[in-house]
């Protein structure tokens, strides 16, 4: 209940900012930020990354304590589309993305975890919609939103570093997911903008398949719909249109 009350609200609020912003001579619908029949190619990307070192680590949040070790996340989409309207298109996204774990100590509530490895590397592929709304009638400035179909073929690693090599658990990973990921773009010359964006809702369906050390296999399954932004999942972009 709570969660149809929150999408009902975020739902109102964005109509009438976006109403508001009409009235207000902000945002025309009628003015074209892109013209039916541009083509645009573009480069997406974001990176973070985490390192924690030191004699007695470092202390997280009062509780966690003596962390050690790094972590990292990447990730690259090349895309392209085409404008079948004015100021909408269509296209694809075509991506990488990679997160990295090596954690040599953590302590937990008096529990200690030492020598957790952790690796994710998925390709994905996405069909795309999008639509402009420019910002004070002019081609420099424009909010959008756009919607992906998409699916995901990777792999998940997870392991300890014994004398006899590398103890864990190895998973296939699939993923197909629809999204929403509102976004700016501002236009610097003629041909070239810069964009960013974030995700704002998710729903899918992911499984894997999953081989351990011993050689026991299981699987795991997960569906899910996320009707929040992702601020961790904010992204920056390039686009060329011709």
């Amino acid at each position: 209940m709570r969660k149809k009350i929150f999408i009902l609200l975020a739902l109102l609020i964005a109509v009438s900012v976006n109403i508001c912003a009409e009235r207000r001579g902000i945002a025309n619908p009628h003015a074209v930020y892109f013209e039916k029949g541009t083509k645009t190619v573009g480069l997406s990307f974001g990176y973070d990354s985490w390192q924690a070192s030191g004699d007695d680590g470092v202390q997280l949040l009062a509780i966690i304590s003596g962390v050690k070790g790094d972590v990292s996340m990447a990730d690259v989409s090349a895309n392209g589309a085409w404008f079948v309207k004015d100021n909408v298109s269509l296209g694809v996204r075509l991506g990488y993305n990679d997160v990295s774990l090596q954690l040599d100590s953590l302590e937990l509530s008096s529990v200690e975890f030492k020598n957790k490895h952790y690796r994710k590397q998925a390709f994905n592929g996405s069909v795309t919609c999008r639509g402009y709304l420019p910002m004070f009638d002019g081609k420099v400035l424009a909010m959008f939103v756009e919607g992906r179909l998409s699916g995901q073929k990777g792999y998940v690693k997870s392991y300890e570093n014994t004398k006899r090599g590398k103890e864990g658990t190895y998973s296939d990973l699939y993923e197909l997911s629809f999204g929403l990921y509102p976004g700016v773009s501002v236009c610097f010359t003629k041909h070239f903008s810069f964009e960013m964006f974030l995700p704002l809702f998710e729903s899918g369906y992911n499984w894997r398949s999953q081989t351990a050390t011993k050689s026991d296999d299981g699987q795991l399954s997960h569906g899910f719909v996320r009707f929040k932004p992702n601020l961790v999942g904010l992204r920056m972009g390039i686009i060329y249109n011709f």
